[in-house]
């Protein structure tokens, strides 16, 4: 007996969990990206004296000529803010030599990712899900609020900081708290579609910026949208597996009895013998990182999965982050980018269900490379033609992303789940990081090296990604033993 024959494999009880965390993506997507709209190109013209105010064209220029043959760095500009409305850009002068502080603030949020994930897991392993998940909330929604306050643009990225501290550590948690709950026929549903949470967040942020154009009113749209999920505390159960591991089988049996009701499943009688399939010595030990690299195979699969996170989370970001940069209305590329993570999703779910998680992952790496390959010989004269194959590896990496979440929870056993979901996550923030510069290596060196580089990251991805054991239909394994035979 596993605790799916106990309370059924998806019902009610888990549906509530479900929704929470889908909704709560929605609103954590729109946090996340919202970067891209409060921080939008602006045209701007420099005017160093009142008298150019009008006489000058916003032409983008950083230097004033000051003779016939001389110019000046700019120090003062001004921004045509009819199309835009008041941005960080115009805010705070983010122009010419400080640009780089927008990819700064992009960057800043991925920081407080990589911490939090890291942070946030190995807590939820020791105190349990419910707990950190309350946390979390509580440190994004103050930090969403108090951002409002911001004076200065260094105020601004810190506080993003923790936006991202508290909101990834309540979205990473909560999708090990949901694939801890549901049985295994219903995981890779479940797993997916929790992801498109975020794909009509992307799509959704695109009105929310088009209607609230000052940042300041965006960022107070956005904080807004947190509150209402206060309400949903009350319905999250705390992890049956993660009480099972810790031995505390009084909560066990009162939450298992509980789930019965709601899900309208006969309570087994053996509700109480459950305890007894587990070694509680073991499985009382919270277990490390250290433990896990202890162990041979999963040392291993634990390095392929730091790396290839790593080249997926640079990659959708890289694709995500810098929509500005390409031809044509920033709303409506974004909008594009958003409306392709549907049928991406759709595709890993159908591909999942025929040929498993290795073959669809790599499958989505090697497409991707291909498309970041084909850029670098499209002629700059065919802009229309980089949209498209940028898209296309939009397409590739959003489902490639998605489907590592699942992936990762399959080939971790439970004693470990979040503090490795962690891990990986942690280390995909520092290809997160670097992502927004992307666009800044190619200024500085050729404008092909960025999609080289691109190609070359996700052909290795994709070839790890071979040497990993497939999950298909298998039970999520619980100690450090099952997960050590994964796959033999």
């Amino acid at each position: 007996m596993d605790l799916p024959e106990v309370v059924g494999s998806f019902g009610r009880w888990q549906m509530r969990v479900f929704i929470f965390l889908v909704f709560f993506n929605v609103v954590g997507m729109w946090q996340n990206f919202s970067i891209v709209f409060l921080a939008i190109n602006v045209p701007f013209r420099c005017v160093q004296s009142p008298q150019h105010n009008s006489s000058l064209p916003f032409d983008d220029l950083c230097y004033m000529a000051e003779g016939p043959n001389s110019s000046v760095p700019c120090t003062r500009w001004e921004y045509n803010t009819s199309s835009t409305s008041q941005t960080i850009v115009s805010e705070w002068d983010l122009v010419c030599d400080r640009e780089w502080l927008v990819s700064l603030s992009k960057s800043s949020y991925m920081v407080g990712f990589l911490l939090s994930v890291i942070v946030f897991g190995q807590i939820s392993d020791c105190i349990g899900r419910y707990p950190t998940i309350v946390m979390c909330y509580a440190i994004t929604s103050v930090s969403m609020f108090l951002s409002l306050l911001s004076n200065s643009f260094v105020m601004f990225i810190i506080l993003r900081f923790f936006h991202a501290f508290g909101r990834a550590g309540a979205s990473t948690v909560g999708f090990v708290l949901i694939m801890e709950m549901v049985g295994p026929k219903h995981q890779a549903e479940v797993g997916i579609a929790v992801q498109l949470g975020w794909s009509t967040g992307f799509v959704t942020l695109v009105a929310i910026a088009w209607f609230f154009r000052h940042w300041f009113w965006l960022q107070l749209v956005i904080s807004l949208a947190f509150l209402p999920f206060v309400l949903f505390f009350g319905l999250i159960p705390e992890s049956p597996r993660w009480l099972l591991t810790q031995g505390k089988f009084a909560k066990l049996e009162r939450l298992l009895k509980k789930a019965c009701a709601i899900n309208k499943h006969q309570a087994k009688e053996g509700i109480k013998d459950l305890a007894k399939l587990r070694n509680q010595d073991e499985m009382k030990k919270t277990a490390t990182m250290l433990e896990v690299l202890k162990m041979p195979k999963m040392r291993i699969r634990t390095i392929y999965m730091v790396y290839i996170w790593f080249v997926n989370a640079f990659m959708y970001y890289a694709l995500s982050y810098n929509t500005n940069d390409l031809v044509g209305s920033p709303y409506l590329n974004f909008f594009v980018a958003g409306i392709l993570e549907f049928p991406s999703y759709a595709f890993v779910f159908w591909g999942i269900k025929r040929w498993g998680r290795r073959p669809t992952l790599v499958s989505c790496t090697v497409v991707g490379a291909a498309a970041c390959a084909a850029l670098v010989f499209v002629p700059s004269d065919l802009p229309w033609l980089v949209n498209t194959f940028a898209m296309v590896g939009k397409f590739c990496f959003t489902g490639s992303f998605g489907l590592l979440y699942l992936y990762t929870t399959e080939v971790f056993p439970t004693s470990v789940r979040n503090v490795t979901l962690g891990s990986c996550s942690m280390c995909a923030r520092i290809g997160s990081i670097l992502a927004p510069f992307l666009r800044d290596l190619g200024k500085s060196t050729h404008s092909t090296v960025p999609n080289i580089l691109c190609t070359v990251l996700a052909l290795t991805s994709g070839a790890l990604t071979l040497l990993l054991p497939e999950t298909r239909g298998l039970d999520l394994p619980d100690t450090l033993q099952e997960g050590e035979a994964l796959g033999m």
